[in-house]
């Protein structure tokens, strides 16, 4: 698997159409695990109120450590994406457009995406982040070196319009 830094260099050729499957797979696969993401947050928030009840956290390491592990299948499915997308935009403009327009949000998904990479990690700083108190757990929002992140209904959201994008794209 590439690295978020490196992604570019030294990627193989592919056809339009090999790429245009590449984004949707890829698509499909981030929507499909959609819905295991939502039930890993509802025992990430089982464990946390676990935790408060008893000062224990050992259910909510584990809860944690399983939810990230899902967001890295999510955001790696954004990284294939991404770099199938930047292959297509230097063969054409509409798509050169589109890469330019949710470049935020891709990098967003690939900031996170290199930092899930060390998943234990990602769970002692959130953490240490969080305190005693959990607010990322009752916010579902979460913390990766500065960047907040979950996967919810506007990053799926976010998802369908850059899919849809690339398509409209792809017919111009």
């Amino acid at each position: 698997m590439r690295d978020v830094q490196s992604r570019h260099n030294g990627l193989p050729p592919r056809t339009p159409d090999m790429l245009y499957n590449i984004v949707r797979k890829f698509y499909r696969g981030a929507v499909s695990h959609y819905d295991l993401i939502q039930e890993k947050k509802a025992m990430v928030r089982a464990a946390w109120e676990h935790q408060k009840a008893t000062g224990e956290d050992a259910e909510l390491r584990q809860a944690l450590h399983t939810l990230f592990l899902e967001f890295h299948f999510y955001v790696t499915c954004w990284l294939q994406i991404e770099m199938a997308l930047f292959r297509l935009a230097r063969q054409d403009e509409e798509q050169s457009r589109v890469l330019e327009r949710f470049r935020p949000d891709l990098e967003k998904h690939l900031g996170v995406r290199e930092q899930l990479d060390q998943t234990e990690a990602c769970v002692e700083a959130q953490l240490r982040h969080d305190g005693p108190n959990g607010a990322s757990v009752e916010r579902d929002m979460y913390w990766f070196e500065g960047i907040t992140f979950t996967v919810d209904e506007q990053s799926l959201q976010t998802l369908h319009a850059l899919y849809e994008a690339i398509q409209q794209a792809r017919t111009k």
